[in-house]
């Protein structure tokens, strides 16, 4: 028995020896030190069970490395009511919720104007690339993942921004990026704003000066794979499929005319060979800025956005967005390999993410059983006004309908001695009438705290913000959209299938794996400014997600005692 025993002790330290081995091994491999460069790439319109779905045709170099080597957590979702691309975007890097970021959506009514604005409208910025008026972050509170890097290191860190619209520039950019620059729909180069320069870098001109993008006008876009290879997705020509402008549902799609009213590269803006030229010029400020080669880290944001008008088109069920994930898969694989060429993947941090999810096609969704339809934004307000019409009299009382948010008529308010509460209590009651309409909160249960409990109560409030949002925040029914056409998609909703996106960290200081547990894109400015030791963005509420973060495992070093003081 006591030979067992002294068996049992050698045996366990044994054990011990060769776990504690094993874990300094599993260190040893692990990157250290601080991330030279942070490289925060982020899509749009890509659901969580999208990335899953067609994960299985990814090359070995680009998603497929990132999530199979990083952390790949695996329910991430965004705690707002409303999960759209620009509020979404300026969560991730600030770390905040619209109620507090103030972006609460791609566009609200500006009560001063009269109209709907964007929200990186700005008069007074130009734009540098183009002769028009740009657009700007102005609307954006608070600081970024950017902006605090160039705060701690008193402007050394170099922070670029590229993408294929103003808004994921901008907002992935911040207030303080040496220059966010996008794709201009009507001109076919990237450009920037006033905000940042006057005059564009001499790559983004050589670059500019190759005519990317008419490189691929009139051009067909054909399948990466063959078309079996497609089976996870609908037919390619799904009747409630939205035709693309001169062309059609089914492959090949020939990139050719405008979108009505926009600019003459609009349709290229959508497909993938948009997010394609987004890449290929992050890769030239990567090289030509000579990014993370420099004493302060360095950031890159790419923000691949063909997705989200794609995805009204086609829906996120469609042959076309299997195509586009799997050609963004080539696309960062590519990046990926140029970075590692010259800085060292294991000097980087590699952020992936989306900025929203996408809905589903209501009719794809009827047609297997559920519940699903559409709210047309016209008839709503017009229903909503008519009825209050009705009740309280001849005005026009509804300024505009915004989804999700319903502006009131203070002026009619006011004009007939109504009370604001009482209006907007009926409003809603009405507004809750209406077919596929689930909830509806208003300002007045907002400001005294009043709001009925619910599992999106919570949601609504950290997508309100005072003197932008509506005074009514109207929550569809799952399955519901708000559309006008009877074909395509559209999102915005409180739902996983628009909130609960991939995200996956690689790089210095990530411990790769698998995590289940509850996180939120609002987690990733925590994370990435504490891997670099740097204060949070200002407004931040997210943690940082401290599970994934690499710990060492080994004994402490020896101390070294300072020499003395010199004597003054």
């Amino acid at each position: 028995m006591v030979a067992f025993g002294k068996n049992r002790v050698i045996g366990g330290a044994l054990l011990l020896l060769i776990m504690a081995g094993n874990a300094l091994g599993a260190y040893a491999n692990a990157p250290a030190g601080k991330p030279k460069l942070v490289v925060l790439i982020v899509a749009q319109a890509l659901t969580l069970s999208g990335m899953n779905r067609f994960a299985d045709k990814f090359g070995t170099g680009g998603l497929r490395y990132l999530s199979e080597s990083g952390a790949n957590f695996t329910n991430c979702r965004f705690a707002s009511a409303s999960a759209q691309s620009a509020s979404g975007s300026a969560t991730i890097v600030t770390g905040a919720y619209p109620w507090a970021h103030g972006i609460i959506s791609d566009q609200w009514f500006d009560r001063r104007k009269g109209k709907t604005i964007s929200c990186v409208a700005d008069e007074s910025s130009q734009m540098v690339g183009a002769n028009a008026p740009a657009a700007s972050s102005k609307f954006l509170q608070g600081t970024t993942i950017g902006d605090q890097m160039k705060l701690a290191t008193n402007g050394r860190s170099k922070v670029f921004s590229i993408g294929v619209n103003d808004t994921q520039a901008l907002m992935l950019g911040g207030r303080l990026a040496n220059m966010a620059l996008w794709f201009d729909s009507r001109t076919g180069n990237f450009v920037t704003g006033s905000q940042y320069t006057h005059d564009l870098p001499t790559w983004a001109k050589a670059f500019n000066d190759q005519r990317q993008a008419e490189k691929y006008i009139g051009k067909p876009w054909q399948r990466l794979l063959a078309e079996n290879q497609y089976g996870s997705a609908t037919r390619d020509d799904y009747q409630y499929e939205r035709a693309l402008p001169a062309d059609g549902k089914a492959f090949p799609h020939v990139i050719t005319g405008p979108l009505p009213g926009e600019g003459a590269y609009s349709t290229l803006a959508l497909t993938p060979m948009a997010n394609q030229m987004a890449l290929d010029l992050a890769r030239d400020a990567f090289e030509k800025e000579n990014l993370g080669t420099h004493v302060a880290p360095d950031y890159l944001a790419i923000g691949l956005s063909a997705g989200g008008n794609l995805t009204e088109f086609f829906g996120p069920n469609s042959q076309e967005a299997e195509d586009l994930l799997l050609r963004m898969d080539q696309g960062i694989s590519g990046l990926l390999t140029a970075i590692d060429a010259k800085v060292g993947l294991n000097n980087c941090l590699i952020v992936f993410t989306a900025d929203s999810g996408a809905s589903a096609i209501p009719e794809f969704l009827k047609e297997r059983g559920l519940e699903a339809g559409r709210i047309d934004p016209k008839s709503f307000k017009t229903f909503l006004d008519n009825t209050l019409d009705n009740r309280l009299g001849q005005a026009d009382w509804i300024e505009s309908f915004d989804p999700p948010h319903v502006y009131l008529n203070f002026k009619a308010i006011d004009d007939n001695k109504y009370r604001q509460p009482e209006v907007e209590a009926l409003a809603a009651k009405v507004a809750h009438s209406i077919p596929g309409v689930s909830e509806v909160i208003t300002s007045a249960q907002l400001y005294g705290n009043q709001v009925p409990n619910g599992p999106y109560s919570e949601a609504v409030r950290k997508s309100y913000y005072w003197g932008r949002s509506g005074e009514l925040f109207v929550i569809p029914k799952p399955g519901f959209v708000f559309s006008g056409e009877n074909t395509g998609t559209a999102n915005g909703s409180p739902y996983t299938y628009d909130t609960q996106v991939p995200l996956i960290l690689y790089g210095t200081g990530v411990a790769g794996g698998r995590y289940q547990q509850s996180t939120s894109p609002a987690d990733i400015a925590a994370t990435v400014c504490g891997l670099l030791g740097v204060e949070s963005p200002s407004l931040c509420e997210g943690q940082a997600l401290t599970p994934a973060l690499a710990q060492f495992a080994g004994p402490a070093r020896a101390r070294v005692a300072d020499a003395p003081a010199a004597a003054p």
